[in-house]
């Protein structure tokens, strides 16, 4: 359940000086929930560091952070589509807290930073869970979110397929 001395963290917009903790914390959740990432760990060390830079000053996409006594322990990104018509959707990507400080309420409150943000920016907000995590899935609900589809073999993990939940939360209601 994690530390109980942990009773209240920072959540900011992360920006370029954030990089190498972004990375850090990216990569942790890539090799330590591989089915729950689009990504894969070789993909995240393969991007160079201007790049993830770059990402995280790339408004009006976002990448919100949780800081436990200053360290990076939580993320979640938004991005909104490009293109003339589609650009209307945004998704929301790469939620990842340290297992060490769950259940402290830090997933719900980067994705309601996530929410906030993308209502700015975007009439339909999206989102993808892998089928079997059901604590995000219960959270994305929670918050709102609405189940539209599953796609199968969405993923595939060490040769294992993984479908996911398609959601959409729908800021024109």
């Amino acid at each position: 359940m994690g530390d109980p001395a942990i009773a209240s963290f920072e959540l900011r917009q992360l920006r370029a000086p954030d990089a190498e903790a972004f990375r850090a914390l990216r990569l942790a959740g890539l090799i330590n929930a591989p089915t729950a990432f689009g990504a894969s760990p070789a993909q995240e060390v393969a991007r160079p560091i201007e790049t993830v830079r770059a990402l995280l000053d790339a408004a009006p996409n976002a990448v919100f952070g949780a800081f436990v006594e200053g360290r990076l322990v939580g993320l979640a990104g938004f991005f909104r589509h490009d293109g003339d018509k589609a650009r209307h959707r945004g998704q929301l990507w790469g939620v990842y807290v340290d297992p060490a400080v769950r259940g402290r309420g830090v997933a719900r409150r980067l994705v309601e930073a996530v929410i906030d943000h993308a209502r700015r920016h975007v009439a339909i907000l999206e989102a993808a869970v892998s089928v079997g995590n059901d604590h995000a899935g219960a959270l994305y609900s929670v918050l709102g979110f609405e189940a539209y589809a599953r796609h199968p073999a969405a993923l595939m993990v060490e040769g294992a397929f993984i479908d996911e939940i398609l959601l959409r939360l729908d800021f024109r209601a």
